[in-house]
């Protein structure tokens, strides 16, 4: 079997240690796995001399360029932008028909983008099985991000034609999959969840700290890891640890992540009074991320946002860590309440109760790690996700 694995995006690679990279990679990866011939047509580069930037460190604007975004209104700026994007996608269509012509695949399974939709034409010229794997709500996202421009109202209309002209649709998270139902109207039984995945072998062999941490010893360790960003709620997780420090309980705060919010963060922790019993250890390497986690006793995700499939809580729930996760539904569609971890409300007082549960019964943490490990061993490794993919197309071809 052959499928060609098709990513229109300009700048998404597949070797970075960046999230979308790493989703196709390991999809790609997986599928080879189970014998299937793979041809990536990466518009972002399949190695690093292809990749227009290195470790996930975007291009900043300088010179006339950086000059002209600051004078223009941002409207007319997200347009321009949103223009090239669409004339890439010609080129990237014209790369994905080439590919067809030359290698005669079963399947073109497609990571959808944002204005990016010339594989629909193509994939109907030569009549060939059509799968589109989705990870956010584009034009939503890209308006909250960016804001508005010229080509939103056609960015619907795109989203629209990929999802009507696919034979099979996969998204992340139930979330999504009612979302892509009621805004765009795509038939509910076309649409597949196949939440992210972990690479098991690849992550529990990484063990180096990338630097040793004085932490204090016999004093449990509660710990992030991640981009510190509105959205993930830390500094929710630090009111919850003053709440935890004040209430009399004894414990460690490891923040593992750089971002937007980190020297605000370091200034609320000295405001608190509780820099202590804090450490921010600021952004490592991925491959550092592991040795990281085995310090912690609990792990915590404070926050997310509605739609995604965070691939966090199965780095902290492979490495057998008690896993705090927010209740919402990407989570709730691999966790249970208090059988793989503790699933919060948003806010301090959630996250505090949850963290003084766990501080106060070590046989919990022990228990709800064990059984959160053993499901995703059982059910959410990459593997399984290149089996749903070829299961389905068997059902369909």
């Amino acid at each position: 079997m052959k499928i060609i694995f098709y990513s229109p995006h300009p700048t998404h690679d597949i070797v970075t240690e960046v999230g979308y990279a790493t989703h196709q990679r390991e999809t790609i990866i997986a599928l080879q796995n189970k014998g299937v011939e793979v041809i990536p047509v990466i518009m972002g580069g399949t190695t690093l001399e292809e990749v227009p930037y290195k470790d996930g460190k975007a291009i900043t604007h300088s010179g006339l360029k950086g000059l002209i975004k600051k004078i223009i209104p941002r409207y007319v700026w997200v347009t321009l932008k949103d223009f090239r994007l669409m004339m890439h996608d010609r080129r990237a269509a014209k790369c994905l028909e080439a590919a067809i012509i030359k290698h005669q695949p079963d399947l073109v399974y497609e990571r959808s983008e944002y204005l990016q939709d010339s594989s629909v034409s193509v994939v109907k010229k030569y009549n060939i099985k059509y799968f589109i794997e989705v990870n956010s709500p584009f034009v939503q996202e890209m308006k909250h991000l960016e804001g508005s421009s010229l080509w939103t109202g056609l960015g619907h209309f795109k989203e629209k034609r990929k999802y009507k002209a696919a034979d099979q649709v996969w998204v992340v998270s139930s979330a999504l999959k009612s979302f892509l139902v009621e805004r765009y109207g795509i038939e509910s039984n076309k649409i597949s969840i196949s939440p992210n995945r972990i690479n098991i072998k690849e992550f529990t062999q990484k063990n180096v700290l990338e630097e040793p941490v004085n932490f204090k010893k016999e004093v449990p360790i509660i710990g992030f890891v991640g981009s510190i960003l509105p959205h993930h709620d830390v500094e929710d997780l630090i009111a919850a640890f003053k709440l935890v420090i004040d209430r009399g309980y004894k414990a460690q705060l490891c923040i593992v992540g750089g971002g937007s919010l980190l020297d605000s963060l370091k200034t609320k922790v000295e405001q608190l009074k509780i820099s202590e019993w804090v450490y921010f250890i600021g952004k490592v390497p991925h491959h550092h991320v592991p040795a990281y986690i085995k310090q912690m006793d609990i792990c915590v995700m404070p926050g997310s946002n509605w739609y995604g499939s965070p691939i966090k809580i199965f780095e902290y729930g492979i490495l057998g860590k008690a896993v705090i996760a927010p209740n919402n539904g990407p989570v709730n569609d691999v966790m249970e309440d208090l059988k793989d971890g503790i699933l919060i409300e948003k806010g301090a007082d959630s996250i505090a109760s949850a963290m003084i549960k766990l501080i106060e019964d070590s046989e919990l943490r022990l228990r709800l790690g064990n059984t959160f490990k053993t499901k995703i061993e059982a059910e959410y490794q990459w593997e399984h996700a290149a089996q749903m993919i070829l299961s389905v197309f068997e059902k369909i071809r």
